[in-house]
């Protein structure tokens, strides 16, 4: 049975990592990474740009978590991905103030329901009420949902259910899962950045 896996920003591995800025769209606006859906689809104006902090240029990574974990990685990650059956929204950027290519944010366009197994949850809180102070203009699902889980530990989820997904966010808890051959590929291909906790 295939194991799933929690991936997230590995800090121990990469203390010297670069940090990124809020995204730039087609117009030239500025996008508030804070208004991300956490799962598309992003209709708002295409993001063509991704700002990099030059008060911190850190080390550059093949997947990277910006403000509000809205996601980078570079085009091979993206594909790599798509090739193990994950459904990702794909935008192409370039770095300011680098001007370097071949990166892509991306949003997870799969989010389940009832894939948390929480019989065995030592903490758990639920959000009482929709987030209506924030204007999710840009589509996709908002972080803070009537339902969705506020705090849960630990994370687990029932691999029979999540059986043939290899990229996703669970509709009730919103992080980040993989699926065990997509987390060995990117292992294989030496991807910088993640760290894994087993989910399964």
């Amino acid at each position: 049975m295939n194991q799933f896996f929690e991936i997230y920003y590995d800090a121990d591995q990469f203390p010297d990592r670069w940090h990124l800025d809020d995204p730039i769209n087609e117009c030239g606006q500025i996008v508030d990474a804070n208004l991300l859906p956490r799962t598309g689809p992003y209709v708002g104006p295409k993001i063509t740009k991704v700002q990099i902090d030059t008060k911190y240029p850190g080390r550059s990574l093949d997947f990277s978590f910006g403000y509000f974990n809205f996601l980078m990685v570079t085009s091979n990650v993206a594909n790599l991905i798509e090739c193990h059956g994950g459904r990702i929204q794909r935008f192409p950027v370039i770095l300011e103030p680098t001007q370097e290519k071949g990166y892509e944010v991306i949003f997870t366009l799969d989010s389940p329901k009832g894939l948390l197994n929480l019989s065995r949850a030592e903490e758990l809180e639920y959000y009482e009420e929709d987030d209506t102070k924030i204007d999710w203009r840009y589509g996709g699902l908002a972080p803070r949902q009537k339902g969705m889980i506020h705090r849960l530990h630990p994370l687990l989820i029932d691999p029979i259910k999540a059986e043939g997904m290899s990229f996703f966010r669970p509709w009730e808890f919103g992080k980040l899962i993989v699926s065990e051959d997509l987390k060995n590929t990117f292992e294989a291909e030496g991807v910088t950045g993640l760290a894994y906790a087993p989910v399964s």
